[in-house]
């Protein structure tokens, strides 16, 4: 974050506080909610002003989109408060997506508001009005942008520090409103110059700002809703926290599901076949309340006990390296191997590879081949487990 950004956090709480703690991140989200709104307002009044002095359809169309800015940023703050309420009976695992369902009425009000202002828009092309424009005018928006890009780049810090993705996409309509309001001074500039209808289409390009933008919103709240996976950060944060833990030799069927804030995880950790029950459960233990506590999660793990020594497991993992080589696999898991009368009788592992991996098959034939040739009495069993995180 940059100085400002944290000056601004450390208002609200204090320094060495976690700030994903609900608490905090609750705060965090009212102060940018409320610095919106408070901007926003100002620079609404500033662009009503100058655009009803010059009569320019760009201008006040920037402006009634900066009041929409006012909207949203009340939503924002809105759905920080619903998304804090505890879990109930109608609703197990919390209101943390309340700030995802904000967010899709966000995209909606800003898509009412740019189909508005094109219609204005192509309509000016054919009634064209005159525009009175004065430099200063220029210079007075050209403040406004620089405003807004301040207000984007301390709202998308602060949805990174609090993992937020509606301040993310309030970040993002700080700075589609900046940039429309560049489009503004083309427009204007272009008045100055002798060519009135330039306003007309920087009116239009203002207009296709503001749909793209809740198009994006709208897309990334579906897809929250939906079920998007977490980010491969997540996942590498969380393997890495589970291998720290005393006893785990490999983790792997990293599940994330996450309702605002709060996430519910699940993992497979691998540990040696020789450990206790006792020990077992002390070293699954471990990793769940290591994960919980860093990333304020529920989280169940799953125990494969595994062999890591063998000379057949390490022929099987090297004959196997060597034929799933693609981005799409992982390495292979959840290795067993059995014996009868001192010859191997089955083998059996899974795979992780992508959803979209479609050569399932023509591994499985190719696999099936080279491992029958080194161990022919033995039944082969491999299992392609689609990797979801």
């Amino acid at each position: 974050m940059n100085e400002f950004t944290t000056y601004l956090v450390n208002r609200v709480i204090s320094k060495g506080d976690n700030p994903l703690e609900p608490s905090n991140r609750l705060k965090v989200g009212k102060l940018e909610g409320y610095l919106s709104i408070f901007s926003n307002l100002f620079l609404f009044g500033i662009k009503l002003s100058l655009g009803v002095v010059s009569q320019s359809i760009a201008l006040l169309a920037d402006a009634f989109h900066t009041l929409m800015d006012v909207a949203t940023s009340g939503i924002v703050i809105l759905g920080f408060k619903l998304s804090q309420k505890p879990a109930d009976a109608e609703h197990p695992f919390g209101h943390g997506r309340a700030e995802t369902i904000s967010s899709l009425l966000i995209a909606f009000l800003i898509g009412l508001v740019g189909i508005e202002f094109l219609k204005s828009s192509i309509g000016r092309l054919y009634n064209s009005e005159e525009l009175m424009v004065d430099p200063r005018m220029i210079f007075i928006i050209v403040v406004t942008i620089v405003i807004k890009e301040i207000m984007a780049r301390v709202s998308h810090e602060m949805g990174e520090l609090i993992e937020s993705d509606i301040l993310k996409g309030d970040a993002v309509h700080h700075r589609s409103d900046m940039l429309s309001s560049l489009l503004v001074v083309v427009g204007l500039i272009g008045v100055r110059l002798g060519w009135p209808e330039l306003d007309s289409y920087m009116g239009i390009g203002v207009s296709i700002f503001i749909l793209y933008t809740g198009y994006e919103l709208a897309r990334n709240a579906v897809d929250e809703l939906l079920g998007k996976p977490p980010t491969k950060e997540m996942i590498d944060s969380i393997s890495a926290m589970a291998r720290e833990v005393n006893g785990v030799l490999n983790v792997h069927d990293i599940i994330v599901h996450q309702y605002g804030v709060k996430k519910f995880i699940s993992l497979h950790i691998e540990v040696g076949h020789d450990r206790t029950a006792d020990e077992l459960h002390v070293i699954a233990d471990s990793v769940e309340d290591k994960i919980a506590k860093k990333m304020y999660a529920n989280v169940v793990t799953h125990i494969d006990p595994v062999k890591i020594d063998g000379n057949i497991e390490n022929d099987i993992m090297e004959m196997v390296s060597h034929i799933i080589k693609n981005d799409e696999l992982g390495t292979i898991q959840d290795l067993r191997i059995i014996k009868e009368d001192g010859v191997v009788s089955n083998i059996s592992f899974e795979i992780p590879c992508s959803v979209e991996f479609m050569q399932k098959d023509e591994v499985q034939i190719e696999l099936n081949q080279q491992i029958y040739k080194a161990y022919p009495h033995c039944k082969i069993e491999i299992k392609f487990i689609n990797q979801i995180s």
